[in-house]
């Protein structure tokens, strides 16, 4: 009789082994948001590229050296996917023929499609060298010295440090001044994770 006790035991304790865990412990479980593998919001990364320069204005028919330097995430919202946090960028472009040229600062979030694929939207503001009064036969009306500065950028990861992008940016003074022509500008940069 002891035997048959000890083996329906031992059956009994091998059983609840395989039996699936507990529900409490599943109604309890966090959704992760966790990244691709090849981003890195942790590093400074460095990028730089060309612009066509204000195209369909004025402006046009010149080109862009863009230099920018975004920084590493500093803080998470919790609960939220790493898109909704914001990574600070600062950087500058400059005109090769002597029209506008600015440097500006401000927000860029980033969503990643897929480990290689990425998406960034940006905002902030902007100080330019560019022409306030109306707009000139080869200058934008730009009404005054601020901007604010947006845009965004379709990325693909080479690898866990390079990146292409192509840009659009954008600086407008939302008509708070006489004059708003406006500069859009279209870039393809690389990106460089340190």
């Amino acid at each position: 009789m002891a035997a048959v006790l000890l083996s329906v035991t031992s059956f009994g304790a091998s059983a609840s082994d395989l039996a699936p865990p507990a529900s409490s412990n599943s109604t309890n479980s966090e959704i992760v948001f966790a990244p691709p593998a090849l981003y890195h919001p942790e590093r400074f990364e460095l990028r730089g590229g060309l612009f066509a320069h204000a195209i369909a204005s004025p402006e046009g028919g010149s080109a862009d050296l863009n230099l920018e330097v975004v920084a590493p995430r500093f803080f998470t919202i919790p609960g939220l996917p790493d898109y909704f946090t914001p990574r600070f960028h600062v950087g500058g472009i400059g005109n090769f023929a002597g029209r506008t040229s600015y440097v500006y600062a401000g927000a860029l979030w980033t969503y990643n499609f897929n480990a290689n694929w990425f998406g960034e939207g940006f905002f902030g503001g902007l100080v330019h060298n560019g022409n306030l009064d109306d707009v000139s036969d080869h200058m934008n009306g730009l009404g005054c010295r601020w901007a604010f500065h947006s845009g965004g950028s379709i990325g693909y990861r080479l690898n866990d440090r390079w990146s292409v992008m192509g840009t659009f940016d954008h600086l407008s003074n939302a008509e708070i001044c006489p004059y708003n022509k406006g500069i859009n500008d279209w870039g393809l940069r690389i990106g460089y994770s340190l």
